[in-house]
Order: structure tokens, then C-alpha cells, then sequence
């Protein structure tokens, strides 16, 4: 709303001081409630896997694609019927919009899937939280990004939280899952990519129009991998609707819109304390796996998982300006998964 029309629009003499303060409460703390709602979505993701399992019988990329269609099918009929301007692609941004739905649909959706199937879903979350010092690093090898410090007393205990989580000092346990592990961290570097190639057609073109367009893109490769290697593996039509509800709706275009609400609404949290917040993603994570899967972690285990979180929280932590500036320019613009 125009600053300039508030006068005619509200009548000051009747909202009282309590009002205006129970508005801005309200205005403060639903982005927060939104973006932790986001969290708690995504945290959900490689228990329903592993339930989605469970109970049909079907295999990892005929689930992964069942999410990317549904989310796509749902996301551009919405666009159609409530703005339509936001699916004109522009054909010269079709080539930016297919490289990033390649690495944020087409790799990143069955990497973090067998990822979650191959190690477990508490290892599997961890690793993805690696995306952040993923892209610190990268910014650092190949543009010039200085590691100060504080950047540096992350990166390290990142790693070494990692490889306690993996349990690296196990030699037998780490090649039994060495598959798995891969793929997470290829989740996490695909992910991180992502964020950089992201925010950079963020700052060309429409949040709706470049979500749109790369989801598009990546789940019309993503289908024609899935009819190349497994063209006849589709469950029966009410299976696929629960998985497609449940995977591309749950947990993909839910989570997207608390998470843009939170971020981007008209009392946005600033992109470091959203990136703090959804640390709270891997302890849902945590609690659901040993609540529904009985999966647990050791001592070593949970060392390490703080590990990560800590040095996660220390890259985007408000007020570290060197460190907040290179999440700002290279970080996450809003999840994808």
C-alpha cells in the first residue's frame, strides 16, 4: 500500500496504542512462525520417503518425479489463474532457467532421495547442511571471496563435524555407505549452486517467474531420465496422487511459501536470521527419524551434528558483516527441495 494514501485509508484516532502494538507483534512474529513452519515441512521429507516405501511398491526416481510433476502441475495452474504474467518466460533466459532446474530438480531430487535411503535421514540432513560452507568455499577458490577468521574457524568445524556424523573413523561403516554419503554431498553441492545461479536470476526476473521456469525445466529432464531408464515403474494412479500430494505438495510448494512469506512478505526476515532459523530443520528431522524409523545416532554422532549447526549459525550469524555479505551475495535466495 502507498505510504501517501495511509492518512485517508486509517482512521489514527481509532487504533490505540495496544492495537498498534499487538499489530506489530503479529507483523514480527509471523515470518518467524512462517519460516520455522518451512522447516518443519522440509524435515519431514526423508521420513516420507522412507514411509512412501514402506507401503508401495516403487523405486526412488518414480518418486522423486511423481514430486517434481506434481509440484510443477500444481504451481502452474495456480500461476494461471491467479497471475498469468508471471509464466511469460523470456526465451532468452530459457537456457539459465534449464541450467538451474538441471541442478535443483533433475540432480539435487534423486541424490538427496538415495541419500536419505543409502546412509539414513538424520546423516542424509546433515550433509545437505554442508551447502553453505560448500558455497563459502567455492566463493573463496573461484571468486576471490577473502576467508577471514570466522569463516575459516566454520569451514573447519563443518568438516570435522561431518566426518564425525559419516563416522569417517569407522573405516568399515564409512565404506558401507560410501554410495550414500556421495550422493548427500552432492545434494549439498548441488544445492548450494543452486542458491548462487538462484540469486542471481532473482535479480533479473520475478520470484514466481524464475520458480516456475526452473521447475518446469528441471522436471521435463528429470521425466525424460525417468522414461529412459524406467519407462514402466509408475505405481497405480491413486499411489502416485498420495505421492505426488504428499512429496510435491508437503513437502515442496508448502515449505516454498512459508519460506517466501517469511522472507520476502512486507515484514521479511533479513536472509541471515531465515538461514538460522531453518537450522531448526534438522531437529525435526532428528526427532521424526528416531520417532517413526528408529533411527538414533551415537555420542560421536551427535558431536559432530552440533559441529555443523554451529559452524552453519557462525557463517550466517546477523551482524558478522564479512561473513553475512558472502552468504547475502552466493546463499540461499529460498529452498527448492
Amino acid at each position: 500500500m502507498n505510504a501517501d494514501l495511509l492518512p485517508a485509508t486509517i482512521d489514527a484516532a481509532a487504533i490505540s496504542p495496544t492495537d498498534i502494538s499487538s499489530t506489530m507483534r503479529w507483523q514480527r512474529w509471523l515470518p518467524i512462525a512462517a519460516v520455522f513452519g518451512a522447516a518443519a515441512c522440509w524435515a519431514t521429507q526423508g521420513v516420507a520417503y522412507a514411509l512412501i516405501l514402506d507401503g508401495i511398491q516403487t523405486d526412488g526416481l518414480t518418486v522423486v518425479t511423481l514430486r517434481a510433476v506434481t509440484a510443477t502441475l500444481v504451481l502452474w495452474v495456480w500461476l494461471a489463474v491467479t497471475d498469468p504474467g508471471a509464466l511469460r518466460i523470456p526465451r532468452a533466459a530459457l537456457p539459465a532457467f534449464t541450467l538451474l532446474g538441471a541442478i535443483a530438480v533433475t540432480i539435487f531430487y534423486p541424490a538427496l532421495f538415495y541419500a536419505y535411503q543409502w546412509t539414513s535421514v538424520s546423516v542424509a540432513t546433515t550433509l545437505l547442511y554442508l551447502s553453505p560452507t560448500l558455497v563459502t568455499l567455492g566463493a573463496a577458490l573461484f571468486l576471490g571471496e577473502p576467508l577471514t577468521r570466522g569463516k575459516l574457524t566454520a569451514l573447519v568445524a563443518t568438516f570435522l563435524g561431518s566426518a564425525l556424523v559419516v563416522q569417517a573413523y569407522q573405516p568399515d561403516n564409512l565404506r558401507g555407505s560410501a554410495a550414500g554419503i556421495g550422493l548427500g554431498l552432492i545434494a549439498a553441492a548441488t544445492y548450494g549452486t543452486y542458491s548462487v545461479l538462484g540469486k542471481k536470476l532473482l535479480a533479473r526476473h520475478r520470484m514466481a517467474t524464475v520458480l516456475a521456469a526452473y521447475l518446469l525445466m528441471g522436471t521435463l529432464l528429470l521425466l525424460g531420465v525417468k522414461l529412459l531408464v524406467s519407462p514402466s515403474t509408475w505405481p497405480a494412479p491413486r499411489e502416485a496422487i498420495t505421492i505426488g500430494l504428499l512429496t510435491g505438495v508437503m513437502t515442496t510448494l508448502v515449505p516454498i511459501t512459508l519460506y517466501t512469506y517469511g522472507t520476502y512478505g512486507l515484514s521479511r526476515l533479513p536472509a541471515s536470521e531465515a538461514s538460522i532459523l531453518l537450522t531448526f530443520e534438522p531437529v525435526v528431522a532428528f526427532v521424526l527419524a528416531a520417532a517413526v524409523l528408529g533411527e538414533s545416532l551415537h555420542a560421536g554422532q551427535w558431536l559432530g551434528v552440533m559441529a555443523v549447526l554451529g559452524g552453519v549459525m557462525l557463517l550466517t550469524w546477523p551482524g558478522r558483516a564479512p561473513i553475512r555479505a558472502t552468504i547475502a551475495r552466493y546463499g540461499r535466495p529460498q529452498r527448492a527441495q
